[in-house]
């Protein structure tokens, strides 16, 4: 090869090798001003979120008149609240439930259950749980428990539950 054939393939290659400097120095530019854009975006500073649930209002549903409220404290006066004695209510162990029923009235809850059922009576200051069986509706605990001093008792006494 002549000389002048390696002269210009030289010019030919060192001319593509300055291009593909220059392009590699303005992508490498191109990306850093996007990565500058892209990091001042996620810094910038969050603008103040819109709540998505309105803070609650308080709405009165219902306000009764003053003269109707006296005259129900009136009446409350004068109805007397019959208290229930439980007296020996611990003796209706392996008893039938209706018994129990039967002498001291309704529960006022019951939690019934594939096995057992639980059964309760208020008694002012004590609540009487009593469980039994589903099956066979016999009872097999009952269980005083005074609320104020948070103990069982092991027999109901009318002076210490009112």
């Amino acid at each position: 090869m002549s000389n002048k054939n390696i002269n210009c393939l030289l010019f030919i290659f060192t001319y593509d090798l300055q291009n593909f400097i220059i392009n590699m120095h303005k992508n490498l530019i191109l990306i850093g001003i996007l990565l500058f854009l892209i990091g001042c975006e996620t810094t910038a500073p969050i603008t103040k979120i819109k709540e998505i649930l309105p803070e609650p209002t308080e709405k009165v549903i219902y306000q009764p008149d003053e003269n109707t409220s006296i005259e129900n404290k009136e009446v409350l006066d004068e109805i007397e609240i019959e208290i229930q004695d439980f007296l020996e209510i611990e003796n209706y162990i392996q008893k039938d439930i209706s018994s129990v029923i039967s002498t001291y009235g309704n529960f006022n809850f019951s939690k019934k259950e594939e096995i057992y059922e639980l059964h309760r009576y208020n008694a002012n200051k004590c609540r009487i749980f009593i469980q039994n069986n589903t099956s066979n509706k016999k009872i097999i605990s009952i269980t005083i428990f005074h609320i104020e001093e948070k103990k069982v008792l092991k027999n109901y006494k009318k002076d210490l539950c009112y």
